[in-house]
């Protein structure tokens, strides 16, 4: 009975500790193996390596490509601190941000039980902890993964403003870390930006002072980039409305609600077996590319929802808007409109139809069910809950039973197998694939092997390693292939060996 009595008194507390425990879990288990590096890694693990071997003062970080806007250098001296601690391996990276996964688990449960209720803490938490489409990407290390965790909190602070007007400093803090992480939380600038003026809390010039210095602490970089490059970033605006044929952006509404629509289904299950890879990788859908990539399905195992069940979270998104859109429960409005906007602004963005330019729109959506639940009478929310329970351990074998054909651990033994038959001499590597030609080998090769002479990587990444890329192509050039695809030259003649998903072919001149 004492037993029962203490449960019961912390309950909280336990379902809390149950949740972070199975978030922990699912997100450090196997990372060695199944860890996620491809090209953009490649390219904030290299750029961060020339401030470890030499330290100095940088304006930017990396660029969203369509709109050729850079984002601040914060997150490159983050990835230069990780690597310098690693000497240079990667895998500590994929630590950290299987590690801010987990706090954005708890920053969940926390929001849920302080803005709604306890059933939305428990359900929100569980869903982010344990449906794979959140697991995979939080054990991405790239500029994304803060986007979860700073979208739950932008809905939290602007929550907790009607407490204290201070916490619009917090507001104009996480707005700063936008630049310099992922800029699809900038829409949600709009909902506060509009409190802020209604309310008049610009009036307060203390108050503004401290959001103004607190923003720029993380903005000022880019504003001395900006003003000795002929403020390229504030030109955005510009680049975004271009139509010409020359334009690196595209405006597709159709295409983005495919992306959407699918994303939604693929929030409650992913099929165990697939590599993880090809779940995460823009490259590996046929939805994220508009030409050139109609063949891409026929050779990756992403999987792709079906309707009823991207339509199950159409239709609880709807109920959800209609409801509360014009509630007067005001934490439950101010959802609805993070949810329009991120989704809306999804939809419009001129970009491509990349599923992890949803993935703030799926974060908030985990309190969408928990909430709709809590307002049911006692069985149907019982049997209810059961089902996405049982979605959950779903979730949980799909985690569990992912494979790494793609990944971290069968990269590092093809290049260990490689390095045997290269010896000493120098070598040259070339990529072949569909969705997993650009996979980060260079930067792996220097870590786990020896650095190439020559990379078929060099063109993009090659001004960040000058004076390590020969001059003259050497007498071995290795072909790393994804073995699943044809390919246009016959290569059956050649040392290779495999690994994983990935095989490599030793061509000696």
């Amino acid at each position: 009975m004492k037993i029962l009595n203490l449960v019961k008194k912390y309950r909280v507390y336990l379902l809390f500790v149950l949740i972070i425990a199975i978030s922990i879990f699912l997100r450090f288990h196997r990372l060695g193996d199944i860890y996620v590096f491809n090209l953009d890694e490649e390219y904030q693990a290299s750029y961060a390596w020339t401030e470890v071997l030499h330290p100095h003062r940088i304006w930017i970080g990396l660029v969203a490509a369509a709109l050729e806007f850079y984002i601040g250098p914060y997150v490159v001296y983050l990835t230069a601190i990780l690597l310098g601690i690693s000497h240079g391996d990667p895998l500590i990276t994929a630590y950290f941000a299987a590690g801010l996964g987990v706090v954005t688990t708890a920053a969940i449960f926390f929001i849920g039980k302080k803005v709604f209720n306890l059933t939305t803490a428990v359900l929100a938490a569980s869903l982010y902890a344990t449906m794979p489409i959140f697991v995979f990407f939080d054990q991405k290390y790239w500029n994304p993964m803060f986007g979860p965790l700073v979208t739950v909190l932008l809905f939290l602070s602007l929550i907790q403003t009607k407490q204290s007007k201070w916490w619009w400093v917090v507001f104009a803090g996480l707005a700063g870390i936008i630049f310099e992480t992922h800029l699809p939380p900038f829409p949600l600038l709009l909902i506060g930006g509009w409190g802020f003026l209604k309310h008049r809390y610009w009036q307060d010039l203390k108050l503004l002072t401290f959001c103004i210095v607190v923003f720029l602490i993380f903005y000022w970089p880019l504003l001395v980039f900006d003003f000795n490059h002929d403020f390229s970033n504030l030109k955005v605006v510009t680049r975004l409305f271009v139509t010409n044929s020359q334009s690196k952006v595209s405006f597709n509404p159709g295409a983005k609600f495919g992306t959407l629509f699918d994303s939604m289904g693929r929030f409650w299950y992913l099929r165990p077996g697939s590599p993880n890879a090809d779940e995460v990788n823009f490259g590996c859908s046929s939805l994220s590319l508009s030409t050139g990539f109609e063949t891409i399905d026929k050779y990756t195992r992403r999987t792709y929802a079906p309707f009823w069940l991207s339509s199950i979270s159409l239709i609880l998104l709807l109920i959800f808007l209609r409801k509360n859109l014009r509630n007067a429960d005001d934490n439950c409005r101010i959802l609805a409109l993070f949810l329009t906007i991120s989704g809306f602004f999804f939809l419009i963005y001129p970009g491509g139809s990349f599923e992890y330019y949803a993935l703030i729109f799926l974060t908030l959506f985990t309190f969408v069910p928990g909430i709709l639940i809590s307002q049911l009478n006692k069985k149907l929310a019982v049997g209810l809950f059961g089902i996405i329970i049982i979605f959950s351990i779903l979730g949980i074998n799909t985690v569990l039973h992912t494979s790494d054909e793609f990944s971290l651990g069968p990269k590092k033994k093809l290049i260990a197998e490689v390095m045997k038959i290269v010896g000493q001499e120098d070598f040259a590597i070339e990529g072949r694939g569909i969705c997993h030609n650009y996979e980060g080998w260079r930067y792996l090769f220097k870590v786990y092997g020896r650095v190439p002479t020559q990379s078929y990587t060099d063109d993009s990444l090659g001004w960040l390693y000058p004076k390590e890329i020969g001059k003259e192509k050497p007498a071995i050039t290795v072909i790393l292939s994804e073995d699943r695809i044809p390919l246009k030259e016959d290569l059956s003649s050649l040392t290779s060996v495999r690994s994983g998903g990935y095989r490599a072919y030793i061509r000696k001149k």
